[in-house]
């Protein structure tokens, strides 16, 4: 009976008080609220790295198979369909997509009722928070596949000897952010059958491309003019190379961490 009553005294002598769990907790809370969303970025961060890679082995995946199977190159093949070749090789490239559907028709010629300009169904923003009518790549609507990621594509000519056409992939489907230089990348097809990220160049990479706005120009040239957080589009159309590289083009550190956990 002795050793039991001893215990309880030394149970009693070494508990802790209320308030003593309570300043525990808190120390703990606020240990918590400052580590947290630094290992929250980081976690998005490099899920989000790994879909873009996922994203560009699959792109060149279906470059080689369509060169394997038609002989040519997509920008090769799109060369011979003539005016706005981009958007007759679309169907053609779907086809290597499981599940690929049209999810909506909506492009830059689009209007409703009123004859006002119509904004995609899903919001899609520049890499500052600006929401979009449309994106760059705004000629044959949007469509998903298996993966849920969501492809579209900038159907202009492709002239004998140049790259093209570009494509726009939302990496991660409808999740947001659904911002450029995030989720939202740019790709282009090469004529020596390849796909590159927009900024990266290329033997064969046109003097002037319809990225952005109908004249835009140099958006196959790297720069951090090209890779920033504005409200323009244009601003972020060599992202996908720096993303590729994981280099910040705005200073030291890497993209996919500092440069991104900066804007954010």
């Amino acid at each position: 009976m002795r050793s039991i009553i001893i215990s309880k005294q030394f149970i009693t002598q070494n508990a802790f008080t209320l308030a003593e769990v309570l300043i525990t907790l808190g120390i703990i809370g606020v240990i918590a609220a400052l580590t947290l969303p630094a290992v929250i970025n980081k976690t998005q961060s490099k899920e989000l790295e790994t879909q873009y890679k996922k994203v560009y082995t699959e792109l060149n995946q279906i470059a080689q198979l369509f060169k394997k199977d038609y002989g040519i190159s997509v920008s090769e093949y799109t060369q011979t369909m003539g005016s706005n070749g981009g958007k007759k090789v679309v169907p053609l490239l779907l086809k290597y997509y499981k599940g690929s559907k049209l999810i909506d028709n909506t492009t830059y010629s689009s209007t409703d009722k009123d004859g006002n300009k119509k904004s995609v169904r899903y919001n899609i923003y520049t890499m500052d928070g600006t929401k979009l009518t449309m994106g760059p790549c705004d000629d044959v609507g949007f469509y998903s596949e298996n993966g849920g990621r969501i492809y579209s594509f900038v159907g202009d000519t492709i002239y004998e000897g140049d790259d093209g056409p570009v494509v726009c992939v939302d990496i991660n489907g409808m999740k947001r952010p659904n911002k450029y230089g995030y989720d939202l990348h740019i790709f282009y097809f090469t004529t020596d059958g390849f796909v590159l990220p927009m900024g990266q160049p290329h033997k064969d990479n046109p003097s002037s491309t319809g990225v952005g706005d109908s004249n835009s120009t140099n958006f196959f040239l790297t720069g951090k003019e090209y890779c920033k957080s504005t409200s323009n589009v244009k601003n972020q159309a060599a992202c996908a190379y720096y993303a590729m590289q994981n280099i910040n083009p705005q200073g030291e550190g890497n993209y996919w961490q500092d440069f991104l956990g900066k804007n954010k």
